[in-house]
């Protein structure tokens, strides 16, 4: 019996055809640049597939990156170049940045491309907000703003003005190639009355790139007379019973002043131990009358003094009743 040889089938393994997108680097770090002058980088894109790569967008994360493709079709195992031009003007300090590439790249259809750099102006102050807290009336705060050079020259102060505010003094004066804003809150020169405010402080420079910086100054006085609580509050109290707490008025120079009157919002809220002789300390009583019908109140108390430094107290009252 002859036998006949049968030929062997062999298998055909399919191989996927599909691009795959690769990069050098996805980020890149400027260092330190000016803020009149353009940078750019190349980022190498690369085709490790084995399909034709399509790049089909570029999306930029912000106005100030603008980027360009060598070619938009990369066969396998060629490259072609991502180009990101970064404009610094009017930015300031570190900055981040990012590139969005689609492609068709089946497992990598979004690669995110990031640079940074640091923004170095030629004139940099130190800091752009004052804040003075809890200055005594009696007494000043100071502090001092340095505007640093970054590019070798003497920066010179032309002036600094902070219109409505003759309390808040400003000297200059220079130190090496920085110079010095001097700031000074002379607390007896506020105004009666006025315990807090922000005050806008314009100073000039004789650089045309950066001729003007603005600094913020916020600034608060120490009140003359505290109150202890300086709020009080109720909760799942019963209707029907009076409410009392006890309140304390401290003169901060230990000055003697009288509680001349007091005020409030609601008739059911009272003030008791008005009109007592002057001292540095005045014990005050808020009463809720046992008249309040159950409910949520926001209510409050305005005590008037004969401090001339702080004529009126405001003491928010709150009680939940059941």
């Amino acid at each position: 019996m002859i036998r006949r040889a049968l030929p062997f089938l062999l298998p055909v393994l399919a191989v996927a055809q599909a691009p795959k997108i690769a990069f050098d680097a996805t980020h890149f770090d400027f260092g330190r640049i000016s803020p009149d002058k353009k940078v750019s980088h190349l980022y190498k894109v690369t085709n490790a597939g084995n399909a034709i790569l399509s790049i089909t967008n570029v999306r930029p994360a912000c106005g100030c990156t603008s980027t360009v493709t060598g070619q938009w079709s990369v066969k396998p195992g060629e490259s072609t170049d991502i180009e990101a031009t970064f404009d610094p003007r009017g930015q300031r300090g570190i900055v981040r940045k990012s590139i969005v590439v689609v492609s068709n790249d089946p497992a990598a259809p979004e690669t995110t491309l990031t640079f940074d750099a640091e923004v170095v102006q030629p004139i940099q102050p130190n800091k752009d907000n004052v804040f003075f807290d809890n200055v005594d009336r009696g007494g000043a705060a100071s502090d001092s703003i340095r505007f640093i050079s970054h590019d070798g020259n003497p920066v010179k102060l032309t002036g600094a003005e902070v219109p409505g505010a003759p309390y808040l003094h400003l000297a200059t004066r220079a130190e090496g190639n920085d110079a010095v804003l001097d700031l000074k809150l002379a607390g007896a020169e506020i105004p009666k009355g006025q315990d807090m405010g922000i005050e806008v402080v314009t100073v000039r420079t004789a650089n045309p790139q950066l001729p003007v910086f603005r600094v913020n100054v916020q600034w608060q006085v120490k009140p003359s007379i505290t109150a202890e609580p300086s709020a009080i509050a109720w909760s799942e109290a019963k209707a029907g019973h009076e409410l009392r707490m006890e309140l304390t008025l401290s003169q901060a120079q230990g000055k003697a002043f009288r509680v001349t009157n007091a005020t409030s919002t609601n008739p059911i809220l009272a003030v008791e131990g008005v009109g007592a002789a002057a001292a540095a300390k005045q014990k005050l009583a808020i009463v809720f009358s046992a008249k309040a019908r159950p409910g949520r109140y926001s209510e409050k108390a305005t005590i008037l003094t004969d401090d001339p430094q702080r004529p009126s107290i405001e003491i928010p009252v709150y009680a939940v009743l059941k």
